[in-house]
């Protein structure tokens, strides 16, 4: 098969007109050449233009530029439009709807119960509210008339899309008011088609514009994020040794990022600046060629701290979390999102608690009768991840994430009700561990997210069947045993931009890979 042959090089020309009347200067731009011209009659006032070695397109396009006149090829054949007001209709492509986010990480130190006291009649009514209801009006962080004195930190992180809305103030911005000259901005959101009169220029504008904006929102991230918990082992109590991942085997690549990761922090790339990479050591820590420390190692292990790997997968990480403990895989999950578009994920159950109790006392001729009632809201234990990427031209990205891991747990209350005497509730007692914080990495770079640790303790009791339970001399053939265990969360995410079709095509791969490896026999069935 013969090649494609290629299309003629566009002839070049020299352009010198001085004060010409325009239809004269585009009737004689075309002469002994192969396009042909057609200028509409209102096409009026002069040009003057000196241009060198250009293309008729070249040559348009400096005329179009200084002087305003529109045109527009069609084969061999120009058309000149006059400066008058023009009416053109554009496509866009997205969804329709208002999508709205929030995300809200609070600690508070202390907080002090709601309670009030009515009379009315003969009824009184005593109200005991617990200050975990989700629905109670002073922990809104976004409530101007809460109360947060008992509040050491928080961060509030709210977002709001309605493309439509947002894409015609900025179309009325670019052409102007209505009112100005017969302009006009008509927009369907259920077709995406734009109808926009307005003049030459501004109708360039928005087609800019317009181009600008659907490439941008096209953009799509896939983010892969592993949710781990590591059963420290005994000579890593103090935390995860980052320092020590660069001398494991496996990581050969020892480009990172790094940053103490508080809430609102950024965690951005190193700048190489053309040096050596950086190297990290148990001895001196992270460190650049120039030798100046980037993080000292005694501190990498007690605090809150992130890194960034440039890495293509998650094994040598997690080889890496597995050489200094047990690795638990809470959560694995798997999603693509459109650029500044939040995705959450949540795992677990939800369950109800006695967040608020109620009582009222009637008084009678036979005396006082209290009658109590309680409130229940749901409670949820499991993982909860918030992602919200924003992706750069240059596959640069951006990572909002506010990673969540409770548990729930009950625990029974003794209210004393006066007269009615005492009532015992099963209440709430939550264990978070949480991260709200602002990460930029690059394209297919693992960022890795360590330092909440929290110690648990085991008790473990057996004794000989039958002589354990013997009075007095029981205890001899009975052994406990009280273990003390530090576990760190470790949240790793690796965002990937979908390029085409080449990594939904991979993933299609990986996905028959591990069926294959799950049902060696599968494929000989077909």
């Amino acid at each position: 098969q013969l090649p494609k042959a290629r299309p003629a090089l566009e002839e070049r020309f020299n352009v010198s007109f001085n004060n010409v009347p325009a239809q004269q200067f585009f009737n004689s731009l075309v002469a002994g050449t192969r396009y042909n011209m057609l200028v509409h009659p209102e096409v009026s006032g002069a040009i003057t233009a000196n241009l060198k070695d250009v293309t008729m397109a070249e040559a348009l396009d400096a005329v179009r530029e200084l002087y305003g006149y529109d045109y527009k090829i069609e084969g061999t054949r120009i058309s000149i439009r006059p400066l008058t007001m023009q009416t053109r209709m554009f496509h866009v492509n997205y969804l329709v709807g208002n999508r709205r986010g929030a995300s809200n990480l609070r600690v508070t130190s202390t907080s002090v119960a709601n309670a009030g006291i009515s009379n009315s009649g003969d009824s009184n009514n005593n109200n005991i509210n617990n200050q975990n209801n989700p629905n109670n009006q002073s922990n809104d962080p976004n409530n101007p008339n809460s109360r947060m004195a008992g509040d050491s930190s928080a961060v509030s992180t709210n977002s709001s899309n309605d493309f439509w809305v947002e894409l015609k103030a900025s179309i009325e911005a670019i052409v102007g008011p209505s009112e100005k000259g017969g302009r006009s901005v008509v927009i369907s959101p259920q077709s995406g088609v734009l109808v926009i009169r307005a003049m030459p220029d501004e109708l360039r504008n928005v087609d800019s514009y317009l181009k600008a904006t659907q490439l941008s929102v096209d953009r799509q991230v896939i983010l892969e994020a592993k949710i781990l918990e590591v059963e420290l082992n005994d000579s890593f109590q103090s935390g995860i040794n980052w320092a020590s991942f660069a001398s494991f085997r496996g990581s050969h690549d020892n480009r990172v990022s790094t940053g103490v990761v508080g809430p609102g922090t950024t965690l951005a790339p190193l700048p190489f600046g053309g040096g050596q990479p950086p190297t990290m050591t148990s001895e001196t820590g992270l460190s650049a060629s120039s030798g100046f420390t980037l993080a000292n190692a005694a501190n990498l292990g007690s605090s809150l701290f992130g890194l960034a790997f440039q890495t293509n997968n998650f094994a040598a990480l997690i080889s890496f979390l597995e050489s200094q403990g047990t690795v638990h895989v809470l959560s694995s999950p798997r999603i693509a999102t459109l650029n500044n578009q939040k995705a959450v994920l949540k795992i677990g159950t939800d369950e109800f608690y006695v967040t608020g109790v109620t009582t009222t006392t009637n008084t009678s001729a036979t005396g006082n009768t209290v009658t109590p009632s309680v409130t229940l809201q749901p409670f949820f234990s499991g993982v909860v991840l918030d992602v919200t990427p924003q992706i750069d031209d240059k596959g640069n990205i951006i990572l909002h994430v506010h990673p969540s891991v409770s548990q729930v747990t009950t625990i029974q209350k003794g209210i004393n009700l006066g007269s009615a005497g005492n009532l015992s509730l099963p209440l709430a007692a939550s264990s978070t561990s949480e991260i709200d914080s602002m990460v930029r990495g690059q394209n297919g770079q693992v960022v890795a997210i360590g330092g909440l640790m929290r110690q648990a303790s085991n008790n473990d009791k057996a004794q000989v069947p039958g002589a354990g339970n013997l009075p007095v001399i029981g205890n001899l053939f009975k052994n406990r045993k009280t273990v003390n265990q530090k576990r760190e969360l470790v949240v790793l995410i690796k965002p990937t931009i979908v390029d085409g079709g080449g990594e939904w095509s991979q993933d299609l791969l990986d996905s028959s890979r591990r069926i294959r490896e799950l049902d060696p026999n599968a494929t000989r069935r077909k």
